[in-house]
């Protein structure tokens, strides 16, 4: 019988999973041979804060690629949903994880709302912006890859407005006409 060296890691941390005393156990999981799912979530992004309105919209989109390019974050997918953003990411280096998070969520929230280090945010009327911690989930493996590509898919066809259960049920046959046989 083979003993266990090292203790099963977790591979998801943040968002919800801060609740619970198993979630805040260890520590963020980084990996930079794997992709990495990475969740940013904000009940305020309504109405003319939402990520969907056009001038945001394209502002979110430079700030991800302009704070990829500095940091040497690869983004390779991702669905913006209106109040919140799916992302799949690989780091180059597991320090750049950091900086990058804290860039690209001070500048989505700055552009967003207005508020700069001149306007405080009890002018623009709210405490925090982002819910949560950014969830992130390191994605291990082919099929879990696929998994997530299909997932960010429908939140996509979400974001434009059609419901979660046909979007679904229209990645589903894609992926079936897609099928060799």
């Amino acid at each position: 019988m083979q003993k266990v060296l090292f203790k099963k890691q977790e591979l998801a941390y943040g968002g919800e999973l801060l609740k619970t005393r198993k979630g805040r156990a260890s520590g963020r999981p980084i990996a930079t041979r794997q992709t990495m799912h990475l969740v940013l979530r904000s009940t305020h992004a309504k109405g003319k804060w939402s990520f969907l309105e056009p001038k945001n919209k394209e502002n979110i989109r430079s700030i991800l690629r302009r704070f990829a390019e500095k940091y040497g974050v690869k983004l390779l997918f991702g669905a913006n949903v209106g109040n919140h953003i799916h992302l799949e990411i690989k780091l180059t280096n597991r320090y750049t994880y950091k900086p990058f998070i804290r860039a690209v969520t001070a500048a989505i929230a700055m552009k967003v709302t207005g508020i700069s280090r001149w306007k405080t945010k009890e002018e623009a009327g709210i405490k925090r912006f982002w819910d949560l911690r950014p969830f992130t989930r390191v994605v291990v493996g082919w099929k879990s890859r696929l998994t997530l590509k299909d997932y960010i898919k429908v939140n996509r066809l979400e974001g434009r407005g059609i419901k979660r259960d046909i979007a679904k049920v229209l990645i589903q046959r894609q992926r079936e006409l897609l099928q060799p046989g």
